[in-house]
């Protein structure tokens, strides 16, 4: 009798395995925001008029983990100027690094089209208030298209990123 059930337990582990095999080679793949990315376009547009492309940033990095995401870009071609004196840099170099990059950090949560950002830590104060970005995504295997609609940093307007996967 032992025999019988090991024999019968052997032939039942070996089916659920072909079984499982079969059934993860059908099922669609699940594509994700999770991995690092950069920018290579970015859009404007106000109250439904065409598109505007804007400068593609000189340097960008987007992060998502499973529930987590972190990005930072310099906006524009040009890259960040270096301080004169890099352990000395005078007020008016300060200001001017801190309008050469925008940053953040939080959780988010994707679901079905909809990507809600939501901040711990980000350069401009005023958007850890607590209110959440929800972004409209459209994500490929390697692209993934971000539009949001009326954000804080551009009221009136629709802004639109589209990010390349690097890793």
């Amino acid at each position: 009798m032992r025999r019988r059930f090991i024999v019968s337990g052997a032939l039942l582990g070996f089916g659920a395995l072909i079984t499982g095999r079969i059934a993860a080679q059908q099922a669609p793949r699940r594509i994700s925001v999770v991995g690092a990315w950069k920018i290579t376009e970015q859009w404007s547009r106000a109250g439904g008029d065409a598109w505007t492309a804007r400068a593609i940033p000189n340097a960008s990095l987007y992060i998502f983990t499973e529930s987590h995401y972190s990005y930072m870009y310099m906006p524009g071609a040009e890259p960040q100027r270096r301080f004169t004196d890099p352990n000395r840099p005078t007020d008016a170099e300060k200001v001017a690094a801190y309008d050469s990059f925008v940053a953040g950090s939080g959780t988010y949560t994707l679901t079905g089209s909809t990507l809600r950002l939501q901040a711990l830590v980000h350069k401009n104060p005023n958007e850890m208030a607590g209110e959440p970005l929800n972004y409209d995504i459209e994500i490929g295997a390697n692209t993934l298209r971000m539009t949001i609609a009326n954000p804080p940093f551009a009221p009136g307007q629709e802004r639109r990123t589209v990010l390349v996967r690097v890793e």
